[in-house]
């Protein structure tokens, strides 16, 4: 790992470093269309509640599809590269956030809609300073649990699509070559990336969202 990481040791015509940004690069061009169909989505479904039995349905039928039972249609779709490793993470994490918004914005007391209401509150007043601020600690958690699930996704997704370069396709390349030491240098370097998103960046969003609800001490 020192030798992948400080020695220049090239992994399969790549450093490890261009390795781990095709990935990174994956993950973010992913995770945004995640992040924007699940919260819009999620809201949609949270804040009318009639419409919430009928389109969780679908929703929940979706979500039991494995991910890579979607890797016919990405081929299909898109052919080998990059854009069916994205559209693979995206069939798989986006019922995830969507989940999560629902649920938090079902969650906020119904009290807070009628104060809102008798004090001559709109609905898109509502929406905003009332259901998206009490439910923005379940909705960064939904984005926690789509973040984790989009980065092991992808590590799969890499695997298999013929991306050309990332940690998932290296660790590809590492099994058909028996090459233990890459494999495990890549293991590692997925495993501390992931924690840094979830335990230093994701934590960070979810920490400053809880004081401004003074729900934690700053």
């Amino acid at each position: 790992l020192g030798e992948y990481l400080f020695a220049g040791r090239s992994l399969y015509g790549h450093s490890i470093y261009e390795h781990l940004l095709a990935s990174i690069q994956h993950l973010l061009v992913a995770f945004a269309l995640v992040a924007l169909v699940g919260i819009v989505l999620g809201s949609v479904l949270g804040y009318f509640g009639r419409l919430y039995p009928i389109g969780m349905v679908p929703v929940s039928i979706y979500q039991m599809i494995p991910g890579l039972a979607w890797l016919p249609v990405a081929i299909l779709m898109f052919g080998l590269g990059d854009d069916s490793a994205v559209f693979i993470i995206f069939a798989v994490s986006s019922m995830v956030i969507t989940i999560g918004v629902s649920s938090g914005m079902r969650m906020v007391p119904p009290v807070l809609v009628r104060a809102a209401k008798m004090m001559g509150a709109g609905s898109a007043t509502i929406f905003c300073r009332v259901l998206v601020p009490q439910a923005g600690a379940s909705i960064v958690n939904a984005l926690r649990l789509g973040m984790s699930s989009a980065w092991r996704v992808l590590i799969a997704a890499e695997m298999i699509v013929g991306t050309g370069v990332g940690l998932g396709y290296s660790i590809q390349l590492t099994r058909d070559l028996l090459d233990y030491v890459g494999a495990f240098a890549c293991i590692t370097i997925i495993c501390l990336v992931g924690l840094f998103i979830d335990h230093v960046v994701l934590a960070w969003v979810e920490r400053t969202m809880r004081q401004r609800l003074g729900l934690e001490e700053a």
